[in-house]
């Protein structure tokens, strides 16, 4: 049997097209996420979370959106809540009781901490790299260690955008059992941002209440 040599030429591009792809180690692609986070001065998205009980058949969901950057500065609203942090100091207002608590940024929860959805895969070890599919999108799923969380996390991954390597889903197993999925909806880099972006405002009828 005879091939053309256009049809030679066809074959020989797809091979290597396919064994570049599965080139990329794993530890590679996490650089070339932390290279992505380096383009921008914060970031700014909107998220589902789906919270997965090991010894129960309930599925805690909700969704949320936050804009983030680095030095403790973030604003988050998630189920009727509202953080702000500028660094310093957190400003927690619950929108039904019409009231604001005000705390030192140090007394924050690690579990309500934002760097707990977008920043702490970027300091694990990476350890495996495949490809697999979400909402008919490819994308990398990237396998990490997290023994640096250990007592938070037993189990972590992060499932990376094709092009730019982004973040598009976070996994987490915590050491019950309970595995958590972030979902990241829509997210943008932002190259310029201002102080007041991250301090509460306040508002005529809700009490502000100095914890700090």
């Amino acid at each position: 049997m005879k091939f053309s040599k256009s049809f030679v030429v066809f074959i020989f591009a797809g091979l290597v097209a396919w064994s570049s792809s599965f080139a990329l180690t794993a530890q590679e692609a996490l650089s070339k996420s932390q290279n992505w986070f380096k383009s921008g001065k914060a970031w700014d998205l909107t998220f589902k979370l789906q919270v997965f009980y090991a010894e129960s058949p309930d599925i805690a969901s909700q969704q949320g959106s936050l804009l983030v950057a680095e030095g403790d500065r973030f604003k988050l609203d998630v189920a009727g809540m509202k953080f702000y942090s500028d660094g310093e100091s957190l400003w927690q207002y619950n929108e039904e009781q019409k009231q604001v608590l005000i705390k030192a940024v140090e007394d924050l929860s690690s579990s309500l901490h934002p760097s707990e959805l977008l920043f702490k895969y970027l300091n694990c070890k990476a350890l495996d790299l495949k490809e697999a599919t979400f909402n008919g999108q490819k994308l990398w799923v990237l396998t990490l260690d997290p023994s640096k969380y250990a007592g938070q996390f037993t189990k972590m991954e992060v499932w990376l955008n094709k092009t730019d390597f982004s973040p598009a889903r976070l996994y987490t197993m915590d050491p019950s059992g309970n595995s958590s999925w972030y979902s990241i909806i829509k997210l943008k880099v932002v190259k310029n941002f201002t102080p007041a972006d991250f301090k509460y405002k306040s508002i005529k009828g809700v009490d502000e209440i100095d914890m700090r």
